[in-house]
């Protein structure tokens, strides 16, 4: 039988992630009955695998928690060393050795299967272990000694501790073994501290039918192990005692209970007070009743609630425009695909453009999904609504905006504003619209068929009208000022950065460089360029620099290069060098000079250290703040400026993504819209979902098809109920029910669509907490009252 290696270090000896390394050894199983796992560390190794006609594992490494995690039956495991807590944790049936020593937890939780310790093992092993009559008892065996706290809570398992060699010699079960435990047997050889509690284990010694158990399985538990040789030694059946489960009629006779009440209030209560009671006294009223066990109602400490949608799912939160994205795959999951394609217009008039091609996606990397398998893939949603029509837009409101600057935070505040029935009028100083989009970023990373749709959409929007090839002075700011009823600064940053080194004049900025790169006549490079600043633009100059027929490109940095992501991975797939630290002397005919007297050779030095807002029309009264020799405006959270009717969004304010840009956009048109309609304007406020509060047991991991469907399938729906039904199956008490509501006002529904709320019943529920710990999205919270 062949025997597959997946190894637990990359080729560059740096760890794998246990969540990668899951992947790895699952993809192997499919194809292999055999795995030899060199581990380092990894968690959850061998969690629920399971082939048919049996999967044997072996573990060389280190191993990490939860070794054998939901164990399955016909696959064994064999780690040939010791590991850490929660070996065979929810194992349902595996077959796991350990060749040494298993700390913490171990078979926690375990339902069938056997779990063989060459040595001994930590605090609460074979805890609340679960045994089904219709399956063999779930076992553990260990050939030294168990810590504190064993066997509490054991429902079924049964335990052989045989005391070779153990941790503590004096007491080989720990201290308190057996709390709570309503089932199951521990077979014993050795001292213990007699601190067992007598109400749940009675001492004894096997009888004939226990010892022959103990004989016959032996040996092997220790051919397993690879101590045959211990088989006399631990034979000796004077040497072995067991720990039995108290059954409840036995625990009914041996134990009756405190004091009744009765009893207490008359002799001692009573003579205390003199026959007075000062709680009758204090509180004549007060319902003295006798207070059940379990409560309901009132008497509960916490009460469960149903915060659907109360908190942001991070997809959402972590959003510079906060896309609820989880709504818009619900909408795909119920087929309805032109709602869903119509909520994200309202969001964003760049969906395909941004969301699906330029964008570092926040929201994929803060994915719940990732702690599964991988994030949904975000850009495949974008890249769908390209060609869908924009929303009607609202009746007129009867007012008009001017922004100044056509790029993403420009655009989208006019998006914004002509949706709400607001008239918008574009002021771009370049001959089209778009900003750095349109003017720098290399058509390989955002398709120019796919832009030139989103902008045919974008200028067909009524109450939208542009103007292009606008030369903006502090007159023609005034002019717009008392033509419109409000003014929004979108010029974004356009001013390159420089130094002044020697030879600063042979040194092309990265901005005029790629807007002359995507130009009807690009500039011709040379064969080696050199790129002053290693961040994400001078990834995108790299890249350009390669199509226009460069052969070598430098990047030099004077710290580690900042770029990440699409732009410097497809730099260097097209073979750019980063170098750091460099410090620049100057630049010659010859190419860079550094500090240290090195030529780098080029043809063509480009710098890219970032650019800074163009300012000379703005007014004096309109603030600004000085950063890095910079003059940026400053507004408040609504993007209003010291002229409550003047805003400024995108880079103006501060550099940052363009779906800061046009989320930034998408705020201060809602700002203007609020005013306008003489409302309160609300931002955006929700806190993001607490990875915690989500049960991702819920989910497999597996792999995808790059469909809309299949990446709502996946979905999470963080913090918004997908209508599983889970809480109102698990609550115990049958508190919960799902009951149909008439929507009147929604942001998605329709007015008298239907939708649905869960409810818990307080005369119902006892505040288990079932629901809350069930529900995979977060919903149900236990609150105090």
């Amino acid at each position: 039988m062949t025997t597959t290696v997946v190894k637990g270090l990359d080729d560059q000896g740096h760890r794998i992630r246990s969540m990668e390394f899951e992947r790895m050894v699952r993809a192997a199983a499919a194809k292999s009955p055999a795995l030899l796992l060199e581990s380092y560390g990894q968690h959850n190794i061998g969690i629920r695998l399971q082939r048919e006609g049996g999967l044997h594992l072996q573990v060389s490494g280190p191993s990490g928690q939860r070794l054998g995690c939901m164990g399955m039956p016909g696959t064994t495991i064999l780690c040939k060393g010791p590991t850490s807590d929660d070996v065979g944790y929810l194992n349902i049936g595996a077959e796991i050795t350990i060749l040494g020593d298993a700390t913490n937890g171990a078979c926690n939780a375990m339902a069938n299967g056997k779990v063989y310790i060459g040595g001994s093992i930590g605090s609460r092993g074979l805890t609340m272990t679960k045994w089904n009559p219709e399956y063999d008892k779930p076992e553990l065996w260990v050939l030294g000694s168990t810590g504190d706290s064993f066997a509490e809570f054991n429902c079924g398992g049964v335990a052989v501790v045989c005391g070779v060699n153990p941790k503590n010699p004096d007491n080989i079960l720990g201290y308190r073994p057996c709390v709570g435990m309503v089932g199951g047997l521990i077979y014993f050889r050795g001292p213990i501290d007699d601190s067992f509690p007598r109400t749940n284990a009675r001492l004894d010694r096997p009888n004939d039918e226990q010892w022959q158990w103990l004989v016959e399985n032996m040996p092997i538990f220790l051919g397993k192990i690879g101590s045959a040789n211990l088989f006399s030694t631990l034979t000796k059946r004077d040497e072995w005692r067991i720990l039995a489960t108290v059954t409840p009629q036995e625990r009914a006779l041996m134990f009756s209970g405190p004091m009744p009440m009765a009893e207490f209030r008359n002799q001692h209560w009573n003579k205390a007070f003199g026959g007075g009671d000062p709680l009758r006294d204090l509180a004549p009223g007060l319902d003295r009743s006798a207070i059940e066990t379990i409560v309901t109602g009132d008497l509960r400490r916490k009460k469960p609630y149903w915060a659907n949608s109360e908190a942001a799912a991070p997809c959402t939160f972590y959003c510079p425009i906060h896309i609820p994205t989880i709504d818009r795959l619900r909408l795909i999951r119920e087929g309805k695909i032109d709602e869903a394609y119509e909520m994200l217009l309202r969001y964003t008039p760049l969906p395909a453009s941004v969301c699906g091609a330029v964008c570092p996606n926040l929201c994929m990397e803060n994915c719940s999904r990732r702690q599964v398998d991988g994030p949904i893939e975000i850009q495949v949603l974008g890249r769908a609504v390209g060609n869908f029509p924009a929303p009607k837009p609202a009746e007129s409101l009867g007012r008009k905006v001017a922004v100044i600057g056509g790029g993403p935070a420009g655009m989208n505040v006019a998006w914004q504003l002509a949706l709400a029935g607001v008239e918008a009028h574009i002021f771009e100083k370049d001959s089209r619209i778009g900003g750095k989009l349109a003017q720098v970023i290399p058509w390989e990373r955002l398709s120019q068929a796919i832009w030139d749709v989103e902008i045919k959409r974008f200028l067909a929007m009524p109450n939208i009208t542009v103007t292009c090839n606008f030369d903006l002075d502090r007159n023609s700011f005034a002019r717009l000022q008392e033509e419109y009823d409000y003014v929004v600064i979108a010029v974004g940053t356009h001013e390159p950065r420089r130094i002044p080194f020697p030879g600063h004049e042979r040194v092309i900025a990265a901005l005029d460089f790629l807007k002359q790169a995507k130009s009807d006549a690009p500039p011709a490079v040379g064969r080696e360029v050199v790129i002053i600043g290693a961040g994400n633009v001078g990834c995108d100059v790299a890249c350009e620099a390669y199509r226009l027929g460069a052969e070598k490109v430098t990047l030099v940095d004077i710290q580690k290069p900042l770029a990440f992501g699409k732009e410097k991975e497809a730099a260097e797939a097209h073979g750019a060098v980063f170098r750091w630290p460099v410090v620049t002397k100057e630049v010659t005919a010859e190419g860079l000079v550094t500090a240290s007297g090195e030529i780098i050779p080029a043809q063509t030095v480009i710098i890219s250290i970032g650019d800074v807002p163009a300012l000379p029309f703005l007014p004096e009264t309109i603030e600004t703040v000085s950063v890095g020799g910079a003059a940026w405006i400053t507004t408040d959270k609504a993007h209003v400026t010291s002229n409550v009717r003047v805003l400024a969004v995108g880079d103006v304010e501060k550099p940052g993504l363009a779906t800061n840009a046009l989320g930034a956009g998408k705020t201060a048109a809602e700002y203007i819209i609020a005013q306008i309609k003489g409302e309160e304007w609300r931002p955006f406020t929700k806190q993001v979902i607490p990875q915690q509060a989500l049960t991702i047991t819920h989910y497999f991991p597996g792999d995808s098809l790059p469909t809309e469907t299949a990446q709502a399938d996946r979905c999470l729906s963080c913090a918004s109920c997908r209508d599983c039904h889970l809480c109102e199956t698990i609550c115990p008490t049958g508190a919960i029910s799902r009951r149909e509501i008439t929507s009147t006002v929604g942001k998605y529904l329709a007015a008298g669509e239907k939708s649905y709320e869960y409810v818990s019943d307080d005369s119902k529920c006892i505040a288990c907490g079932f629901c809350a710990d069930t529900c995979p999205c977060g919903i149900w919270t236990m609150n105090a009252f």
